[in-house]
């Protein structure tokens, strides 16, 4: 249960860098799927579905 929560706090956080990164880069003219973006927002996505899907697993 822990590794699930942990997946999902870890794939949350780093989801949550991606769209701030996105909304900067966008602000400042950048390209916005540039820098730290696209990477933290692959391996937060499929961090959080597999946290979600330990945790429901656990939970039944």
């Amino acid at each position: 249960m822990l590794i699930g929560i942990g997946f999902f706090i870890v794939g949350f956080i780093l989801v949550s860098l991606a769209t701030i990164s996105f909304k900067l880069r966008a602000i400042t003219n950048k390209p916005a799927w540039g820098g730290i973006t696209l990477p933290s927002g692959l391996i937060g996505g499929i961090a959080l579905v597999i946290g979600v899907i330990i945790i429901a697993l656990l939970m039944r």
